[in-house]
């Protein structure tokens, strides 16, 4: 997503965090669905955290 201002500190560790959790689900060999699920999870709270919190219907899967 391009953003209209560049990302603090804070959000590229979040986003470097996220990038981590998702090759620690991959090293413990979850299935996809599984993945998703929580990357989807933790995606959406990492906006909450961040004060961007999705929109209404909109999708939360990928980066902040």
């Amino acid at each position: 997503m391009k953003l209209p201002f560049e990302r603090t500190l804070f959000e590229e560790f979040i986003s470097q965090t996220l990038r981590k959790f998702e090759q620690h689900l991959r090293n413990e060999k979850m299935t996809e669905g599984t993945i998703r699920q929580r990357m989807r999870g933790a995606t959406e709270f990492a906006r909450f955290i961040t004060d961007r919190p999705h929109r209404y219907r909109e999708r939360t899967a990928g980066s902040i």
